[in-house]
């Protein structure tokens, strides 16, 4: 037996609505009236607000996914920073026959062993110890490092700061307009299921093949069990007009 399939997607419900207001303000010109007028105005009212917060869930999505994006660019930059930096201070001890202690201004053990950042903070921090490092390698008489610079690698770590700092603003916004979207669902699916019973109900004396029909013109969807029959095109229904 077909049996009625309401909508589980915000989208859907939204597409639903849509057509049964379209169809509810066509037909109640012509003189038939499945649906109260005053249901649908509170129903269209609850849709707008709901399809407000979708939309600003869509934008909110957007802009979060921009800020993590241009964190990921920017920590990828950092990256290649750091693992240059880390290279070239390696090659100019070796090169320069530096005592290997200077390594641990870098936070750099005396094997050449690297520090872990696997993580965003901690690269970060293993960016920071650089900056603070060469300061403190300078200060002992050592010669500045370059390709790149302490200074170039500070500039690109205040970047990639910057981009992470932007990410929680961001998500918070997003899961205040997602707490608000959810919280309207279960008004906008009762508001469904009741106008989907004014339609059954209204059509309760005709049959059930016809009254699928007229529920597919408001937006509701039907599935069939396999092997049976799907309804004909839709036919007049037997209401008489109110």
């Amino acid at each position: 037996m077909a049996y009625l399939v309401l909508p589980k997607s915000d989208l859907n419900r939204l597409k639903m609505l849509d057509q049964a207001f379209a169809t509810g303000k066509r037909d109640a010109a012509l003189g038939t009236f499945f649906i109260p007028a005053d249901l649908l105005i509170e129903a269209e009212a609850l849709k707008l607000k709901f399809q407000t917060n979708y939309e600003l869930s869509n934008s909110s999505l957007s802009a979060k996914q921009k800020e993590v994006r241009e964190k990921n660019v920017s920590f990828d930059h950092l990256q290649v920073n750091v693992r240059d930096f880390f290279e070239v201070l390696k090659r100019r001890t070796f090169r320069l026959n530096h005592p290997v202690e200077v390594l641990r201004f870098y936070n750099i053990t005396a094997g050449g062993d690297l520090p872990e950042y696997s993580k965003d903070l901690d690269l970060v921090k293993t960016a920071e110890n650089i900056v603070l490092g060469e300061s403190k390698a300078v200060e002992a008489a050592y010669p500045p490092m370059a390709n790149p610079s302490a200074e170039e690698l500070a500039l690109v770590l205040a970047s990639a700061k910057k981009e992470l700092d932007e990410i929680a603003p961001a998500d918070r916004a997003l899961n205040k307009v997602q707490k608000d979207l959810a919280d309207e669902r279960e008004p906008i699916d009762e508001m469904i299921q009741e106008i989907a019973a004014y339609i059954q109900f209204a059509m309760r004396n005709d049959n059930a093949s016809n009254v699928r029909r007229i529920m597919r013109t408001y937006g509701f969807e039907y599935r069939y069990l396999q092997g049976e029959t799907v309804d004909e095109e839709p036919v007049e229904s037997n209401i008489s007009e109110n």
